[in-house]
């Protein structure tokens, strides 16, 4: 399928009279809705001189037209690429919203988590279920013991280990891309019911620092939310930032939503952000620069994130320190070590191209952001973690967290489910070492977290000293590198002390995972935004006391504009 030259601004379109009138709906219908977005056109009807064609191309593929039209007249028709895409998903409602849900399943099923765990999965966990059961009855309870303690002490040391290989950071990419160097890039801001935030999030993405002929920022709103697309309306955008109406339908997903922003993306490259998110002004340009730098296997580019609500209360600090360990430690030794990298839900930065060769989102993934990532290691990509902060707000309320952290985890599982139904296939996409990281990190973060209560109970039974001891120690270890990096980013270093009870919570949270795998494990918990102070201002590059820059918070109240 052709596609555009990328080399023109993306954001330039032509005023053209409204088409809806002339639209035919039959004279296009045997074309697939996805072919046309993606080549911007759409037949309109026929005429005594031919069939009318509506393009944004300036020059339009009259071969691909051709074959879908043969032995018939094309009459083309200019047309503002914004009005051609509306017109086409308008017309074609139903068919967008399915592919939004369901291509990647039909196209895809091997990577999806629609078509369900294989037989042999569910034997093994009920096996699996028994056999501790029944050791625990037949007083073999310090095996199932020693079995945990190990499971969970070699989870936590891999993490360490990872955190350590970090320390070795490859340079950055040197020298800067002129503007007429830059790619086009396309910005996703999916929003739902997030009139809150939403206002102050397009303001500051419109002051990124990117050409804006380069630049197109398209923010995803459910077509009943109206609040959201109003606050949009309000913040009074640029004409490159746009409301994207949404083709109603199941499952009501961050992904599927994203799936709709991929077939109307004209940019080079593709980045999501959060509906309340502060990137730093610059990321854009950084990561243009690194993909230049990465060469072609460099598919993704992940930013670190972080929280600008840190200070708001003990579970802000906790989870602040958290991501920091994350995205500052763990992440780059997994990037050091060229395993695969289980993305972050948001800046998450794509090339295009390949985001669609891998089939874009799985919409029915709670996790699409996990399952993205193994997928693009699957197939030989690479994705790298970006020296550049996305600031977000941290659920401050502990149910908040605890929905959030329980669709994590369930998405873990989930997707650890989907890449070893067949083992063999496993072993030859990821390798023996990305073996490691898809059970290590995947599988094994929920069944760390799930594990870590036995570290209470077993010294309260009177028994279970050494594996009590082997799972503190290891959790101690995993404190003092949450505690470095901590020290990097300048956070409250004492929060770490409070990790091992903070596990708690993530202990719930697992479970409450594991049950909804079993009953719901497709359901979306969304997390509310809007009750921390929303902050902009520039994000400087300021040298730490050990010599390291480090991005710093926004700094001013982003009500207080000039």
């Amino acid at each position: 399928m052709k596609r555009h030259a990328l080399m023109h601004p993306i954001t330039a379109g032509r005023s053209t009279p409204d088409l809806s009138a002339d639209v035919d709906p039959a004279c296009s219908a045997h074309i697939p809705a996805a072919e046309m977005l993606a080549d911007d056109w759409l037949p309109l009807r026929r005429t005594a001189a031919g069939v009318l064609v509506a393009t944004a191309d300036p020059l339009p593929d009259r071969a691909a037209l051709s074959r879908w039209f043969p032995g018939e007249e094309l009459v083309f028709r200019d047309a503002g690429r914004r009005e051609l895409q509306e017109l086409v998903v308008d017309t074609r409602l139903d068919e967008v919203a399915d592919d939004m849900a369901n291509a990647f399943t039909r196209n895809f099923p091997e990577h999806a988590a629609r078509t369900g765990v294989r037989p042999w999965q569910k034997a093994a966990a009920y096996v699996l279920a028994l056999t501790v059961a029944g050791a625990s009855a037949a007083g073999g309870l310090g095996v199932v013991v020693t079995a945990v303690s190990s499971l969970f002490s070699l989870g936590l040391l891999f993490k360490v280990f990872l955190a350590a290989v970090s320390s070795r950071r490859p340079p950055a990419p040197s020298g800067e891309l002129s503007d007429a160097e830059l790619p086009t890039y396309t910005v996703l801001v999916p929003a739902y019911e997030e009139e809150a935030v939403i206002g102050d999030t397009v303001r500051w993405l419109a002051e990124l620092d990117y050409p804006e002929d380069k630049l197109e920022i398209l923010v995803l709103v459910e077509r009943r939310d109206e609040a959201t697309a109003r606050a949009v309306r309000e913040a009074e955008p640029p004409d490159f930032v746009r409301i994207v109406p949404l083709a109603p339908g199941k499952p009501q997903t961050k992904p599927r939503s994203c799936n709709l922003g991929l077939m109307l993306a004209r940019g080079e490259l593709l980045v999501i952000f959060d509906a309340e998110d502060r990137p730093e002004h610059d990321q854009l340009r950084k990561v243009a620069r690194q993909f230049a730098a990465g060469g072609d296997e460099l598919a993704c580019v992940q930013a670190k994130l972080n929280y600008y609500n840190e200070h708001r209360n003990l579970l802000t600090r906790l989870f602040s320190l958290e991501y920091a360990f994350w995205f500052d430690l763990m992440l780059p030794g997994l990037a050091r070590l060229g395993l695969p990298i289980p993305l972050g839900g948001t800046s998450n930065h794509l090339r295009t191209d390949v985001l669609r060769r891998v089939g874009g989102w799985d919409a029915w993934n709670v996790t699409e952001d996990a399952d993205l990532g193994l997928r693009l290691a699957s197939t030989g990509h690479r994705v790298d973690i970006a020296d550049s902060t996305t600031w977000e707000e941290c659920p401050a309320r502990p149910w908040a967290w605890i929905t959030q952290r329980t669709r994590w985890l369930k998405g873990y599982l989930l997707t650890g489910l989907v890449y070893t139904r067949r083992p063999a296939d496993t072993v030859r996409r990821f390798g023996w070492t990305g073996l490691v990281s898809l059970l290590g990190i995947v599988f094994g973060t929920p069944v760390v977290f799930m594990c870590w209560p036995i570290a209470f109970v077993l010294p309260l039974t009177g028994g279970g000293g050494v594996q009590a001891a082997a799972m503190w120690t290891s959790g101690a270890v995993m404190a003092v590198s949450m505690l470095i990096a901590a020290r990097r980013r300048r956070m409250s270093w004492w929060t770490a002390a409070l990790v091992p009870l903070y596990w708690l919570l993530h202990a719930f949270a697992g479970w409450r995972g594991l049950w909804q795998l079993i009953r719901a494990p497709y359901k979306w918990e969304k997390t509310a935004h809007g009750s921390a102070p929303h902050r902009r201002g520039s994000v400087s590059i300021g040298g730490s006391a050990a010599g390291r820059d480090q991005p710093q918070r926004p700094e001013q109240p982003l009500n207080d504009r000039n």
